[in-house]
């Protein structure tokens, strides 16, 4: 965002690769606004511009840009949403743009501009039926999966971005599920449905710094990052949209494929190039999320 702020600071156009990335950046991002909650009824308070006199909504970046700004005994509320919120309120509303971190940053954007943003991600334009696989056909694609072509390319000198993101959508990568519990005894054939053992939990890696996804090509390659039987891990077939979009939401540092092994990174900024791009779930894989198998 600080790109773009000086680059309207300085009057200057700003440039295609930029843009695409603040929008995504915008997608994927939960703002607070001033809010008064009375009995079932929200309402919001906006600002006055002195120039113009005109409402436009104030929204901040996190709870510390807030209270700098209106103080930690202010009658409003901060109430998180995401951006595609936002952009609603301005549909229903008369307010004539937001300013981001008044006070600090103070980066403003017309209602104009806003209603003109792509932040609501397209739907697959491909009416194509495909059969849903139930939970005995996802654990063989899961045991089956080797994505040999990625891991070919994953290991060559190709560092082309937009071939890599061709051979993830051909791909069927595994996550690292991680219990405190175990959850063997509700298994079936292998298989573990949150139905019944609850919310699965992804592992991730990094240190005090960083946060990483890892996924892996294949059921080895997880079997020999387990280093440790303090807690008890699971794994299940990823859905790449649903993966991506949570990393980023999450204000994760981005993807690591086959940890320990290849150790191949792809970073937030990466990801957010990608999103709201190619469509990555497999079709066939709508249901992964709902079990994870044993190891």
């Amino acid at each position: 965002m600080s790109e773009v702020i000086e680059c309207m600071t300085k009057n200057e156009e700003i440039p295609d690769e930029l843009s695409s990335l603040f929008i995504n950046e915008l997608s994927v991002s939960t703002l607070l606004v001033p809010g008064i909650i009375e009995d079932d009824s929200l309402t919001f308070d906006a600002m006055t511009t002195e120039d113009e006199d005109v409402e436009i909504l104030p929204l901040f970046t996190d709870i510390d840009e807030f209270e700098e700004f209106f103080g930690k005994d202010f009658e409003s509320q901060p109430i998180p949403n995401d951006f595609e919120f936002y952009i609603e309120l301005l549909r229903e509303n008369d307010f004539e743009g937001i300013i981001i971190n008044p006070g600090s940053d103070e980066f403003m954007m017309d209602r104009e501009l806003l209603l003109e943003l792509p932040i609501v991600r397209a739907d697959d334009d491909d009416d194509g039926e495909y059969e849903i696989y139930d939970k005995e056909m996802l654990l063989k694609a899961a045991k089956d999966a080797k994505n040999e072509s990625l891991v070919e390319f994953i290991r060559s000198d190709n560092d082309e971005f937009e071939s890599l993101m061709m051979n993830i959508n051909d791909s069927t990568l595994l996550g690292l599920v991680v219990s405190p519990q175990d959850l063997s005894e509700h298994a079936e054939n292998g298989i573990i449905s949150h139905a019944d053992a609850g919310e699965f939990i992804l592992s991730s890696i990094g240190d005090d710094e960083t946060n990483f996804m890892p996924l892996f090509s294949d059921v080895d390659k997880i079997r020999n990052f387990i280093e440790d039987d303090e807690y008890n891990y699971y794994y299940q077939i990823v859905l790449m949209d649903d993966m991506i979009e949570f990393i980023l939401k999450a204000d994760m540092d981005g993807i690591v494929i086959n940890p320990n092994v290849d150790d191949y990174l792809i970073s937030r900024q990466y990801l957010l190039e990608a999103y709201g791009g190619l469509t990555y779930n497999d079709p066939h894989y709508e249901k992964a999320s709902e079990y994870v198998f044993l190891l």
